[in-house]
């Protein structure tokens, strides 16, 4: 109670945060297809081809392939579509963008004593993953509010001791209140309230690779990377709720309480029924870390090559500066709002991502013809999320190894020779954490394509790849709200100019 004028209807019966989830270990463990233009064309399936800058942050025996030196700059643009089904009314997003796929340069070099034995190393700069997209959502709540969460997180506790970034902010702009010590809420889901939420991300998961390889009699190829990726995320939401029908309503003339609550309510002059609410989550993550990766191709023969690869796990340094609002209006004209920490706060701590492995096949026919196959396996199970107090996620990575799985990768690419033109389709297969491929939700699909232009000392290739995936999602605590569907569809254009030498 914050006053002494309350209304009493008829008397029934009647913790959401942000903090370090799973969600956070999964995204920075999950990778697109990037890379240069004839990378991204062929799916990424060059396990076992090599002879590609791209290799270095795949498979880095396959630099050993190089003949020659070779520098490369691979810029572009992203276009993302997302359409988000909310009860079944449907939202769109489009998002246009700038891209850098990366740069990189490979010198090689033959045995002093042998020809058939070369070296090479190289550095590179591949874009892992792209974080730039913008997610809708809205519908009527058929019947349900974030009110039963905020309630949920409060449960018995001193108006002190709430969750200072969620329920805390609701009872300190009155959306929670209390009645003899029992918490309220002053949304009411017997009443179909609007619900919406906006989700904006930018931001982008590179990687620098410093690699060598080593050629043993042009037939055993090793090499291996060092990887520091680098994390650069930015999330904001706003989740809100609307009273846009008018069916919350506190009427007091100073001696008569008019009520559509259905349990006891106060009145304070100036608030009256509920009007709106919306909850803000703002929060920026950047940090760097490190992984090594190891790789071995064989050519069989003058057609077959076969290649595997292992990548340690990767160790991310991570800081994240947050910050959380909430707003709630009232019918007579009060707003309030509250945020917290009142500054803004900083946390660090670091995410170790899965151990990936895999195993890949190369078919070449006299430099004509090209088909690449490659198998991936990566249990995002294997995630851990590590906070400067012992145990701080325990019961997240709990959440992690018990919800995700091992996931399967499958990329294929060909390529047609009709020197000076070359041309390239490719296709990969993502995965979901959940163990399904091919098919399914949170599977990602890509299918690929483009054509290059090569001469002596300078190459041209354009690279198109068209990634489509679906998504559950869940505005807050799933407990109290219905499934949205995401469906998101994403097309790169990249360009890559290569100067060998």
């Amino acid at each position: 109670m914050k006053t002494k004028y309350f209304a009493i209807a008829l008397a029934l019966l009647s913790g959401y945060s942000f903090a370090q989830n799973d969600l956070d270990a999964l995204r920075y463990s999950q990778t697109n297809i990037g890379g240069t233009a004839r990378f991204i064309s062929m799916g990424g399936a060059f396990g076992a081809l090599g002879a590609n800058i791209s290799c270095m942050s795949q498979n880095p025996a396959g630099l050993g392939v190089y003949r020659k030196g070779e520098m490369n700059i691979s810029p572009g643009l992203r276009f993302t579509t997302i359409t988000g089904t909310h009860n079944g009314n449907e939202l769109k997003n489009f998002k246009p963008g700038f891209l850098f796929n990366g740069l990189g340069m490979v010198a090689a070099w033959e045995g002093s004593q042998n020809k058939d034995n070369r070296h090479s190393v190289g550095f590179a700069f591949n874009q892992l993953a792209n974080f730039n997209q913008n997610i809708s959502l809205g519908g009527y709540s058929q019947n349900k509010s974030i009110a039963n969460d905020l309630l949920a997180s409060a449960g018995n506790a001193n108006p002190n001791n709430l969750d200072p970034s969620y329920s805390g902010l609701a009872f300190n702009t009155y959306l929670l209140d209390t009645i003899d010590g029992q918490y309220y809420s002053f949304t009411n889901d017997k009443f179909n309230l609007y619900q919406r939420k906006y989700i904006q991300t930018t931001g982008r998961m590179n990687e620098f690779a410093l690699a060598y390889a080593y050629g043993y009699q042009d037939k055993l190829y090793i090499g291996a990377s060092l990887g520091i990726p680098s994390i650069s995320y930015n999330h904001s939401s706003t989740y809100s709720e609307s009273d846009d029908k008018d069916s919350l309503y506190i009427n007091y003339n100073g001696s008569t309480f008019n009520t559509s609550y259905d349990y006891n309510v106060y009145y304070y002059p100036g608030l009256g029924g509920f009007e709106s609410m919306s909850y803000n989550e703002t929060y920026k993550t950047s940090g760097r870390g490190y992984n090594l990766k190891l790789g071995i191709l064989y050519r069989v023969n003058e057609y077959l090559r076969v290649g595997a690869h292992y990548h340690t796990p990767t160790v991310l340094n991570l800081t994240d500066t947050y910050s959380y609002k909430m707003t709630t209006k009232f019918d007579e004209g009060d707003s309030y709002d509250f945020t917290f920490p009142e500054n803004g706060g900083v946390y660090k701590y670091v995410i170790i991502t899965p151990m990936r492995y895999g195993a890949s096949l190369g078919f070449i026919y006299k430099k004509m013809f090209v088909v690449g196959l490659d198998y991936e396996g990566v249990n995002y199970g294997q995630a851990t999320i590590l906070g400067s107090e012992a145990g701080a996620f325990s019961d997240v990575n709990n959440t992690i190894s018990d919800k995700y799985t091992t996931a399967h990768n499958i990329r294929v690419g060909t390529e047609i020779n009709l020197n000076p033109i070359v041309i390239r389709l490719g296709y990969a297969s993502l995965g979901s954490p959940f163990g399904d491929t091919f098919t399914g939700k949170f599977v990602r699909n890509s299918y690929s394509g483009g054509i290059g232009f090569r001469s002596n000392n300078w190459t041209f290739d354009f690279g198109l790849v068209r990634q489509m995936y679906n998504e559950d999602y869940y505005m807050y605590n799933p407990k109290y709200v219905n499934r949205s569907d995401v469906k998101f569809s994403g097309t790169n254009f990249v360009c890559t100019v290569g100067l060998k030498f």
